[in-house]
C-alpha cells in the first residue's frame, strides 16, 4: 500500500491549460471527466511575469484533482494579456503540447456525458469493449484522449480521492528534434524510458485524425504519469505561431513534482549544468518551491518541490475555496 505524501521523485503532478472561461471549463472537467474542484486564487505581479515570460500578467487560477495523490489540473484564465485562440488550421501533429490522456472509470458514461454537452468524439471509439480509446476536443479546443483500460494497470500507486472517477495519465508533445528532446527529458531531468507501445501503437493515430502519420518517438515515465514525445515525419508539423505566448489558449505546460528536497536539488543542478533556461531561481528553503524551465526547443516545463503540508493551499486536495495571493509572498 502506498503512503500519502511519500510520492515519486518526480511524478507528473500537474497539467496546466489556458481557457476562455474558468467556470465553464472547470464544470466540464468535473461533470464529464470526473475531476474534483480544488479551489483557486487570483494571481498577478512581477514573479508571475518572470516565471511565465509574459509582460504584466493578471489571471484567475483554479485547480481540479483526479483520484491520484499529488496530481492536479490547473486552469488559467488571463485578463491580461488576453489569451489568443489556437490557429484554425491546427493539427495534432503541430509543434507543441498536443493532447492529454484520461483513464476513466466508465467509458460509456463519459461518452454520454460528452453528448450532453453537445460534444462528440472525433472518430468512433477504437478497440474492443474494455480496452477502447476515443478522442474529442474540450470546450476550449484542447485535444483529450479517453482511455478505458489503464496502460499502467497494476503498477500505479493507490488512489487517494475515491469520489473522482478519472486518472490523468498522459501528456503528448510534438517536437522539432527528438534527439534534443531526449537530452532534456531523459539525460538532464532524469526520467525513465519505457516501451512506446505501453501507451499507443501506430494505428491509434487515427483516433485524433492522423491515420497515416509517421513519427519517431520515445515514452518517459514520471511516477504514474506518461510523457510521450514525438517527432512527426508525416504529416509535416507546423511550427508554433510567430509571437506565440505561454498563455495562448491550449496546453501551457506540465509540471513535474518532487516530494523530497534532495532529488529536486539534484535535478535543478543538472539543468543548470546543461545550460537550459531557468526563468526564476528556486527558493532553496521552505516546504514549497517552484520555477519554470525552458528547453532548447522553447518547451515550458514547471518543476516544483512540495511538502505534503502544502497540498491543501496549493490545490492538491479537494476544496471549493478561493484565495487571493500575490506570487512571491505566501507562495514561493
Amino acid at each position: 500500500m502506498s503512503v500519502i505524501g511519500d510520492g515519486p521523485n518526480p511524478g507528473l503532478a500537474q497539467f496546466a491549460i489556458s481557457v476562455k472561461e474558468i467556470p465553464k471549463t472547470t464544470r466540464f472537467y468535473v461533470d464529464v471527466l470526473g475531476c474534483l474542484p480544488a479551489g483557486g486564487l487570483l494571481i498577478w505581479g512581477e514573479r508571475l511575469a518572470k516565471i511565465q515570460g509574459i509582460e504584466d500578467p493578471t489571471a484567475a487560477l483554479w485547480w481540479g484533482v483526479d483520484k491520484q495523490d499529488y496530481v492536479q489540473m490547473e486552469f488559467w484564465q488571463y485578463s491580461q494579456p488576453l489569451a489568443r485562440p489556437r490557429p484554425h488550421e491546427w493539427k495534432p501533429c503541430d509543434i507543441g503540447y498536443t493532447r492529454m490522456g484520461f483513464v476513466v472509470d466508465n467509458f460509456d458514461a463519459t461518452i454520454s456525458a460528452l453528448s450532453n454537452w453537445g460534444i462528440g468524439t472525433l472518430t468512433p471509439p477504437m478497440g474492443p469493449s474494455g480496452n477502447r480509446r476515443a478522442a474529442f476536443q474540450d470546450p476550449d479546443g484542447i485535444l483529450i484522449e479517453l482511455i478505458e483500460q489503464d496502460p499502467l494497470l497494476g503498477s500505479t500507486r493507490d488512489p487517494r480521492w475515491a469520489d473522482s472517477t478519472t486518472s490523468i495519465r498522459s501528456i503528448s508533445l510534438s517536437v522539432p528534434d527528438i534527439e534534443r528532446a531526449y537530452r532534456f527529458w531523459i539525460d538532464t531531468i532524469g526520467l525513465e524510458v519505457i516501451s512506446p507501445d505501453t501507451l499507443h501503437t501506430p494505428e491509434m493515430e487515427a483516433i485524433w485524425g492522423l491515420p497515416d502519420a509517421k513519427s519517431e518517438l520515445f515514452l518517459a515515465r514520471a511516477g504514474d504519469g506518461l510523457i510521450e514525445v514525438q517527432q512527426y515525419k508525416e504529416p509535416t508539423p507546423r511550427p508554433k505561431p510567430e509571437g506565440a505566448l505561454l498563455n495562448d489558449l491550449g496546453i501551457l505546460n506540465v509540471a513535474l513534482g518532487w516530494r523530497a528536497r534532495e532529488p529536486f536539488e539534484k535535478m535543478y543542478q543538472s539543468v543548470l549544468d546543461a545550460g537550459y533556461t531557468i526563468n526564476l531561481e528556486r527558493n532553496p528553503d521552505g516546504p514549497f518551491t517552484s520555477t519554470y524551465l525552458l528547453d532548447d526547443q522553447n518547451f515550458s516545463l514547471e518543476v516544483f518541490y512540495c511538502d505534503p503540508s502544502m497540498d491543501k493551499p496549493l490545490g492538491f486536495e479537494p476544496d471549493f475555496g478561493i484565495r487571493n495571493v500575490r506570487p512571491g509572498e505566501e507562495m514561493r
